[in-house]
């Protein structure tokens, strides 16, 4: 970079010199002598971009004819370069005169070998008459300027001290305000920039070189009268000196308003005034069409606002009536489900043979078939029954199919016990008065093979019902209506055996009810009780009310059959090897096995206790007398209240079959 710039010097210093000593002629003012290495604080790469710029702008000058009004933008410089460039189009013609003049001299103190080689090749240049390059005094090393007949003398400061300039051997000046811009980053903070350009320029920063400062101290003496005034030293030099005063002083305006100007540009860097104008006036084409889109958005929801305001009475008549039709539809749906439900039950007497739900007259007769003398099965057990099938079929189709179907099947069996019941009832009244209740001849062989069916029957389909339950509605509803058809068909074949006795009041009477204190009874109900709570804990959700009832059957069997085993295990312990006549088989009792069932059923009793007291308290925190509420089906659901119930009741169970085994 040096040894570029060390080829152009001379080139440099020769267009320089003349273009001054031209604009000297046309009458410009010549430039002032300057300060010796005022550009020396420059790095060779800010000296070389200085000198270029200020050549080329010289030429510029020199060629109007070009059209040009600044130095063109180059892509391969720095924006602020550019700016700067731009810059000194400007300068007017004595401040450029002065800063050629400063460059000029930087050259020649740079590249001295360059210069006085050039010059001794050539006659001896017009610039250097001009007597304006700066030379240097004797007193230590400070710069100074030669001035025909002037000596400078010691000022006397008695009575006024004028200010002073910083020493001439920094190399530089600077105003007394030290005024800096933040926005513009200098190429170099610590050297003034040379005259006509401002301080944020990108050759440099620092104070402007001021006119005053041009003199050197020599230039500014006290007068011999004392007042701290300059001498005399000629009219012409007084007003030089003033008029140099007054233009440091607009310098500095100008330079101040230029460097506010830069910093602006700067903070926008690449981008001139017209592409600026241009990026603004494109963005403010898209924001009037954004805003006409918006407008015209806002008038259709206007519009939009305005009608469904218009519509509403409308809408609100409409809703009333709406709602009316919906109470109409409401009790029309009452009304329609109330016709329903009789229909059906009118259907259900008409599916049951007719025979058995009429009322049967005189005018009547039934079908010699299925009555005889004294007949056997009453017409209230088929159609109790017939009633009870349809409501199984019902009940496996039924969303909520695992509490109904097991009701439905256990309504099954009671109708099935009610015709054994009048089976019963008339074999013992057969017994003691056989021509009063006579039964036919082939009563007492085909007799035992139907019952025998009709129990077989009916427990197959109480498995089917498990096993339909136990499936989540996997396997097909007709497995489970084979088995109500067979069971069906084992009641019809008991009937046409034993005829229909249709006048009730004339059938044979049936037999007491079974003892209360049944061991065989009370076992019966434990096991039906846990296979029916086992099949509402493996529910997602069971059902509070059939649980808590079927709990509460359960709990009531375990009670009863605990009380009777007490008073049969004290019998037993008590016979001492005669024949007690105890509903327990003798040979399967053990003293010590009973007292662990006892101690067994009792446990089993106080758990499930505890777990029907936790629902009452379930229920009595929701303060809801109808146990289906929130907080007991959250109880029903918890993982931990299934597994204890499901244990108690598998102990139970246990030991109950243990219990059924020693009455057989």
């Amino acid at each position: 970079m040096e040894s570029s710039m060390e080829e152009r010097a001379a080139q440099y210093h020769r267009e320089m010199s003349r273009f001054i000593v031209e604009e000297v002629e046309e009458g410009v003012a010549a430039p002032s002598k300057s300060e010796p290495g005022k550009l020396a604080r420059l790095s060779p790469t800010q000296f070389k971009e200085l000198g270029t710029d200020v050549y080329d702008e010289l030429i510029r000058r020199r060629t109007p004819d070009q059209g040009l009004p600044f130095l063109p933008v180059r892509d391969h410089y720095h924006p602020k370069r550019n700016q700067a460039r731009q810059k000194l189009a400007t300068l007017s013609r004595p401040k450029f005169v002065d800063l050629v003049h400063d460059v000029n001299e930087e050259l020649k103190r740079r590249f001295p070998h360059k210069i006085e080689t050039h010059d001794s090749m050539s006659h001896r240049s017009s610039y250097d008459s001009l007597n304006i390059s700066p030379v240097y005094s004797n007193h230590g090393g400070q710069p100074g300027y030669a001035q025909p007949g002037y000596a400078p003398r010691q000022p006397d400061y008695s009575q006024h001290r004028p200010p002073e300039s910083p020493p001439a051997s920094t190399g530089f000046h600077r105003h007394g305000h030290g005024h800096t811009h933040g926005h513009t980053q200098s190429i170099d903070a610590g050297y003034s920039a040379p005259r006509g350009m401002a301080k944020n320029d990108s050759y440099g920063s620092g104070g402007h070189a001021s006119d005053q400062d041009h003199g050197g101290p020599a230039a500014r003496v006290p007068s011999g009268d004392g007042r701290g005034v300059y001498s005399p030293a000629g009219e012409s030099e007084k007003i030089k000196h003033e008029y140099e005063m007054r233009l440091a002083a607009m310098r500095k305006r100008v330079g101040q308003l230029e460097s506010q100007l830069l910093d602006y540009r700067g903070d926008h860097p690449g981008n001139n005034a017209a592409e600026q104008v241009d990026n603004l006036e494109r963005l403010n084409n898209v924001l009037s069409q954004k805003a006409e889109r918006m407008e015209n958005d806002l008038r259709i929801l206007r519009d939009q606002l305005v009608s469904a305001k218009a519509e509403i009475p409308a809408l609100r008549q409409e809703n009333v009536q709406l709602k009316q039709e919906r109470a109409m539809l409401i009790e029309r749906e009452r009304d329609l489900k109330t016709k329903l439900d009789e229909a059906r039950a009118a259907l259900r007497k008409l599916k049951t043979t007719s025979v058995f739900a009429m009322d049967h007259g005189d005018d009547i007769v039934p079908p010699p078939e299925l009555a005889n003398v004294g007949g056997v099965i009453r017409p209230s057990s088929v159609r109790m029954f017939q009633e009870a099938v349809e409501a199984l079929l019902a009940a496996v189709r039924s969303r909520d199919v695992e509490s109904e179907l097991p009701a439905a099947q256990s309504a099954v069996a009671a109708a099935c016990a009610g015709l054994r019941a009048d089976v019963d009832g008339y074999d013992a009244a057969h017994a003691q008065s056989p021509d009063e209740w006579p039964l036919p001849a082939n009563a007492e062989t085909q007799l035992p093979g139907i019952l025998h069916d009709l129990d077989g029957n009916l427990q197959q389909l109480a498995m089917a019902v498990d096993k339909h339950l136990g499936s989540l509605g996997v396997l097909p509803i007709s497995l489970l209506e084979a088995a109500a058809s067979h069971l069906a068909t084992s009641v019809v074949d008991l009937v046409k055996l034993l005829k229909v006795c249709f006048d009730e009041s004339q059938a044979a009477p049936r037999l007491r009810a079974a003892n209360p204190r049944s061991l065989e009874l009370s076992t019966d109900q434990i096991i039906s009780g846990i296979q029916s709570m086992l099949l509402l804990v493996r529910s997602a959700v069971p059902d509070p009310n059939t649980l808590f009832s079927t709990l509460e059957t359960v709990i009531a069997s375990i009670r009863t059959t605990i009380a009777v085993c007490r008073d049969e295990f004290a019998a037993l312990e008590s016979a001492s090897g005669s024949d007690p006549g105890t509903q327990i088989n003798p040979g399967a009792f053990s003293p010590g096995a009973a007292r662990s069932m006892l101690g067994g059923l009792e446990k089993g009793n106080l758990q499930l206790t505890d777990q029907l007291n936790d629902i009452n308290e379930a229920q009595d925190a929701a303060d809801d007398s109808d146990l289906d509420n929130e907080i007991v089906r959250e109880l029903l659901s918890e993982m931990a209240f299934k597994q204890r119930l499901m244990s108690a009741l598998s102990d139970v169970g246990k030991l109950t079959r243990t219990l059924i085994a020693w009455l057989e």
